[in-house]
């Protein structure tokens, strides 16, 4: 942003022909130095050749974009008059942040393909940082005066690149966990979850489910419903697009969140026709009243461990015939444990 400030106030006094060229000239600097940065940051994700293909892509996004937006007010050789207030520019500026974001996220997006689970999640995470950074830009670029000296609006725009470029690395790099893993919404969901503590029978809990195959831990919200003393209810959201449930017949133990603390069940998956599924379906429509339940799966979460046996202790008899003192001591006699 500084060499696009520099060669804005350079462009003034010179031809059309070369004030555009200084234009183009500082947003392909913007352009360049903001994809190797971000390539840099992505790296291991991307690999060489989508690196570079990344920078050239933010290149001819961002950086000629950025250009075309500053073309016509250097041609207009950069007058004041009639320029409008400063709320407007703000509001314009993040509409413009908004929609150029979002194409530079598309960009970006097709180069994250086959290398993130989640390529397009990128396209959400530049609107929304483009429309943080873009206000701060065009309130740099507005207040600085026509009379300033060149060292001075080169200064200001590095100040406010700066403010730009932190408020736009901050609401993007929420976004680079959720590219391979869970959404930024289920990340701040946990996050109430460690931090307020609630307890699982209030409705709103976690899961930790390992994947079969990748043996990856995923951590993210539910909403559950008790059923019984010793039970949840789990509804799968969207369960054609969600593959966590299927893990549970190979995994089937796995944590839940209860008051901040991460506990172990064993959980069960039951199909719609059964009159157990019926029953789960009760106890959770009871819980949340507005939910939608059709056919699909519901999971049972069994809080006591049902691997352990119980223990029955039973007094030793004495036999008639004995006429000594009885065996000291009781014995234990094991039996299964009835699943609940």
């Amino acid at each position: 942003m500084t060499a696009s400030a520099a060669a804005a106030r350079a462009s003034d006094g010179l031809p059309a022909g070369l004030a555009l060229a200084a234009v183009v000239a500082g947003g392909l600097v913007e352009g360049t130095a903001l994809g190797l940065a971000q390539s840099t940051v992505l790296g291991a994700r991307l690999g060489p050749a989508r690196r570079r293909a990344w920078t050239l892509v933010t290149v001819l996004v961002a950086g000629l974009g950025w250009a075309a937006g500053s073309a016509p007010a250097t041609l207009r050789g950069g007058s004041d008059n009639g320029s409008p207030a400063l709320g407007l520019v703000i509001l314009g500026a993040a509409g413009l942040g908004l929609v150029m974001g979002a194409l530079l996220g598309l960009a970006q997006g097709a180069v994250l393909r086959g290398r993130v689970r989640h390529p397009w999640r990128w396209v959400s995470a530049n609107a929304l940082g483009w429309a943080v950074a873009m206000p701060v830009i065009f309130t740099g670029a507005t207040t600085a005066g026509a009379s300033w000296p060149f060292l001075a609006v080169v200064g200001y725009g590095a100040i406010t690149g700066a403010l730009a470029g932190a408020g736009l690395g901050a609401v993007t790099g929420l976004w680079l966990d959720a590219l391979d893993g869970p959404p930024l919404r289920h990340r701040l969901v946990l996050r109430y979850l460690l931090t307020r503590r609630p307890a699982a029978g209030d409705g709103l809990t976690a899961l930790a489910v390992t994947g079969t195959h990748s043996r990856r831990t995923f951590r993210f919200p539910v909403m559950c419903a008790p059923l019984g003393r010793s039970s949840f209810v789990v509804l799968p959201g969207h369960p054609t697009r969600k593959t966590w449930w299927h893990q549970l017949g190979d995994q089937p133990m796995v944590s839940y969140l209860d008051a901040g603390v991460w506990l172990s069940a064993r959980a069960r998956v039951i199909d719609h026709g059964s009159l157990e599924w019926s029953v789960a379906r009760s106890a959770y429509v009871a819980r949340w009243r507005r939910a939608r339940i059709d056919d699909g799966p519901l999971v049972i979460l069994d809080l006591r461990p049902a691997a352990v046996p119980d223990l029955i202790v039973e007094p030793t008899r004495r036999c008639p015939q004995d006429q000594g003192p009885a065996a000291p001591g009781p014995r234990a006699v094991e039996v299964a444990a009835v699943p609940s």
